[in-house]
């Protein structure tokens, strides 16, 4: 019996799946066309399974944050951001193995949706992102358009944030201005950093639909709004509802959906 549990042992060690760690710079500059905002650590721990993407953590940036800082957008101007963390973060647990994606969000409302599908188009184009090679592909989801580099070096379909689905790990990637840019730290792999990879805590077991959040995210827009539009009235402004719009878009890294909201 002894003998047996000996020779099991190494068997059930290497038939543990492969887990990753990256670490990532999260740059998000919604509204400003170039990538100078609020600058986060955030990590990605995967294995062959699932996915968990971690963002404006407390303990990534080595403590709570809040705070206001002004960005410069050009010689003569600028503009403010909120840099915020919390002890959870932002969340997007991949459950690649039942094609679920779960977050954690705006508002820290709990969303489940079936894992977005993008249309990604791969080019030849490579370039080295720390010792990995990476490939270019490029996608429009939700508004916006985005460039990644992914390598098939690690051949899983994971990424920052919600993008995934190419036949390697994304290291980096950015929209047209780079006001949504995720860039390459470091990495390692394999690591033991398994315990990290937990589907995110729900107590009330209640998700929200992205539909649902959408329509949230616009009410509490529309509700801050109507309080500008009133002062601007006032002072003899008016604004319209395309205005109003383009600002949403500017102001969400979704908001496009957010239009179409019922």
């Amino acid at each position: 019996m002894t003998k047996f549990i000996f020779l099991l042992f190494p068997i059930l060690l290497f038939s543990q799946p492969k887990t990753g760690l990256v670490h990532y710079g999260e740059l998000q500059s919604m509204g400003m066309g170039a990538p100078v905002g609020a600058d986060y650590n955030a990590i990605l721990v995967f294995d062959k399974n699932a996915s968990l993407y971690i963002t404006r953590k407390d303990s990534l940036e080595g403590g709570h944050i809040n705070k206001i800082e002004r960005y410069k957008t050009g010689e003569n101007s600028g503009n403010i951001s909120n840099f915020i963390t919390n002890k959870i973060g932002f969340r997007y647990y991949n459950d690649y193995k039942n094609d679920m994606l779960y977050s954690r969000d705006l508002g820290f409302s709990l969303i489940k949706e079936s894992l977005p599908q993008l249309a990604w188009e791969i080019h030849d184009t490579t370039k080295k992102i720390g010792d990995l090679t990476c490939t270019k592909a490029t996608a429009k989801f939700r508004g916006r358009d985005y460039t990644a580099w992914f390598t098939t070096e690690i051949p899983l379909p994971y990424g920052p944030w919600k993008l995934q689905g190419l036949p390697g790990l994304i290291l980096e990637a950015y929209d047209t201005n780079k006001e949504i840019y995720w860039y390459f730290k470091s990495i390692d792999y394999p690591c033991d950093y398994q315990y990290l990879l937990k589907p995110i805590e729900n107590k009330s077991g209640e998700w929200m639909t992205f539909r649902e959040q959408k329509n949230k995210l616009w009410a509490g827009y529309n509700k801050s709004i109507i309080g500008g539009r009133m002062v601007a009235e006032s002072a003899g402004v008016t604004t319209t509802n395309e205005k109003e719009k383009k600002n949403l878009l500017e102001r969400y890294i979704e908001g496009f959906e957010i239009d179409n909201a019922e």
